[in-house]
């Protein structure tokens, strides 16, 4: 294993994911980390109050980078990139990993809500649809 692509959201069930996925890295102490956040595309708040939504997403990107970094993973800071793009989840998760070549994606279950698994669906069930690269999908 050389590139591991973990995806987060910032939950509980991401810091679960997280967990597993420093072990990973343990394991193989050649590998490279990259985190990866996604901001949602469409966001049905936006269209309400976009400058809220604006900042809570800049505001949580900055406490997921600060996380990655100080908390999560910094036994490892040399081996983890942190990246923030906007778009569809599953599909920009996709796409990062196959650009940058990793071996593994690691996603938790679930995410932000019910709500949003009820109109969105479920992330990790769109990367396991979407991708040849293995899936390791982290339950709480």
């Amino acid at each position: 294993m050389k590139t591991f692509l973990f995806a987060t959201d910032g939950s509980a069930y991401s810091e679960h994911a997280a967990q597993l996925t420093a072990e990973y890295l343990e394991a193989w102490p050649e590998a490279k980390l990259i985190v990866l956040y996604v901001t949602a595309k469409e966001n049905y708040a936006y269209d309400l109050v976009p400058e809220s939504v604006d900042n809570y997403e800049e505001q949580l990107t900055k406490q997921i980078k600060e996380d990655v970094k100080n908390r999560l993973f910094s036994n490892w800071k040399d081996r983890v990139q942190f990246i923030h793009q906007t778009g569809h989840p599953s599909i920009t998760i996709c796409n990062v990993a196959k650009e940058k070549h990793a071996n593994l994606i690691i996603v938790g279950s679930h995410g932000r809500g019910l709500v949003d698994r009820a109109l969105l669906g479920s992330v990790a069930h769109g990367v396991l649809h979407r991708t040849h690269i293995p899936v390791l999908v982290v339950r709480k």
